[in-house]
């Protein structure tokens, strides 16, 4: 039995098991697309559900999903990475600091957006805060408002610990003598940042961003408290479509549009990593 062959066994159990529910609940959505799977009328190939998405409400909700999705991805980029710098550099508390960031790992999405709903609220905490020491005359609306700012706070908070877990663990990955050497070439902490591990960390930055991307861009949980009434994010407009005006077929339209553009962000990703690695000496 060829190598090959043996790996291919041992994750067949596991990857097998995943493949083959990911493909059924894939294809019966693609079925439902095209009418070919319907449960609330008879089936027959068609494009008008397809077409019934050509208007503004959808066109607003996909805009305001793309700018949750790249909005949050690149937002904890720029909070994670200076953090994983402070760690990676083990100064002191940087133990109790990791540990304290990890917290909202362990918070489920929907008890999170609970949480700082009570905090960003009209009357919540952070505008008694802001009142009491007057840099605010009345309350700010921080939630529901139509940018989708109130999704985004409470988006970076949730997946700040996740992206700083794989920027940490791609930082680790690089040789402290690269660092040292440039030191003693006269390179100053932020030009060894710049041109050293800034350099060599961008392919696991890439990765970090690419799944916070995926995953808060057909997020549902937090979208459905925090976010507007409208434009209601995808994943809203879709279980709005399903559940309450029991248009299935719109719906698995609207799943495949969020597959598609997740699907083509990873290959972007994927794109942008070969062309740092043939950029490499």
């Amino acid at each position: 039995m060829s190598s090959r062959l043996a790996t291919l066994l041992l994750i067949l159990p596991g990857a097998g098991f995943i493949a083959l529910f990911l493909g059924i609940a894939l294809g019966m959505t693609l079925l439902q697309s095209v009418g070919l799977l319907s449960f609330v009328r008879p089936s027959g190939f068609t494009w008008e559900f397809w077409a019934a998405l050509a208007d503004r409400q959808f066109l607003d909700s996909f805009l305001f999903s793309l700018r949750v999705g790249f909005g949050s991805a690149f937002l904890t980029l720029l909070i994670a990475y200076p953090l994983a710098l402070y760690l990676r550099r083990r100064a002191a508390g940087a133990w109790m600091l990791a540990a304290i960031l990890k917290v909202p790992l362990f918070v489920p999405a929907l008890v999170a957006a609970f949480l700082i709903l009570n905090v960003m609220a009209f009357h919540g905490v952070l505008n008694g805060v802001l009142l009491w020491l007057g840099l605010i005359e009345k309350p700010v609306r921080m939630l529901n408002d139509k940018f989708g700012w109130g999704v985004l706070a409470i988006q970076v908070w949730k997946n700040l610990p996740f992206q700083l877990v794989i920027i940490t663990s791609v930082l680790a990955t690089i040789r402290n003598d690269l660092e040292d050497a440039a030191r003693n070439l006269g390179a100053s902490w932020w030009r060894v940042i710049w041109h050293v591990i800034l350099p060599l960390s961008i392919p696991g930055l890439l990765i970090a961003v690419a799944l916070v991307f995926i995953m808060t861009f057909g997020d549902f949980a937090i979208t459905k408290i925090a976010g507007p009434v409208y434009p209601s994010s995808l994943s809203v407009l879709m279980h709005t479509a399903a559940f309450t005006l029991s248009e299935w077929n719109k719906a698995a339209c609207i799943g495949v549009v969020i597959i598609v553009a997740s699907l083509l962000f990873v290959a972007l990703y994927a794109r942008m990593a070969r062309l740092l690695q043939g950029a490499q000496p």
